[in-house]
């Protein structure tokens, strides 16, 4: 089992809690009164540290509440959320799918080198600008079974400003979706601004022929970093 903070799965079960704790200690006298509670919920919630960096998902559910049937209970449709997201958090490519999403809201530009003789003309030609680059060398159709399982470990080679402050975003990101991340031990300098950072990314369910890294050179967050500890809230 893996930490799922800032989980889907998490706030749809908080929500429907949170329901269900308000409906006996008080009925809700409508469907409207229901939809405005878990409206004023959403707005408590949002600022919780549990629910960081989840502003998509927020303003997902305020549209269901806005648009969807309101002769039809929420509670059902939450409830077929909830059922559907606990087996998408258990797909590893759903989880990988879901880190490089994470990735491209923290304005990263991701890439796919589909052959390994354009690596260096592909860092090149992206040193140019200042923005971070992740360049993914394990073709994604390669690394995952049609069922979602992860069979090959994927490599990235990250392009970073070379900077007195060490960006860990994609270590952080992949991490909290439940993969291991070994980092590379030398980092490249392309030139005095830009530096190529290698990582190398996998689970506890490869195989060891595929994937058996030493427990030390598996990357673990800063002990100053937030705290990635799932909570409940309602």
């Amino acid at each position: 089992m893996y930490s799922a903070d800032n989980s889907v799965h998490h706030l749809l079960w908080c929500i429907l809690i949170a329901i269900r704790t308000a409906e006996q200690e008080k009925p809700f006298t409508s469907e409207t009164a229901r939809r405005r509670f878990i409206s004023n919920w959403l707005d408590t919630a949002r600022t919780h540290p549990s629910f960081r960096g989840m502003n998509a998902e927020f303003t997902s559910l305020r549209q269901l509440l806005e648009t969807s049937d309101k002769s039809v209970s929420v509670d059902g449709t939450l409830d077929v959320l909830l059922n559907h997201a606990f087996a998408a958090e258990h797909c590893d490519l759903f989880r990988f799918r879901s880190a490089l999403n994470s990735l491209i809201q923290k304005g990263w530009r991701l890439a796919v080198c589909r052959f390994p003789e354009n690596i260096t003309a592909e860092l090149m030609q992206r040193r140019r600008d200042r923005r971070k680059h992740a360049l993914q060398l394990t073709r994604t159709e390669n690394a995952f079974q049609p069922t979602g399982n992860m069979v090959l470990p994927v490599t990235f080679q990250l392009l970073l400003n070379s900077t007195a402050e060490i960006s860990e975003d994609a270590e952080i990101v992949f991490h909290m979706e439940g993969f291991q991340v070994v980092v590379a031990h030398l980092e490249l300098a392309l030139d005095n601004r830009r530096l190529v950072r290698t990582l190398h990314i996998g689970t506890t369910s490869l195989t060891t022929n595929e994937w058996n890294p030493r427990k030390d050179d598996i990357w673990q967050p800063p002990s100053n970093s937030i705290s990635l500890k799932k909570e409940s809230y309602h």
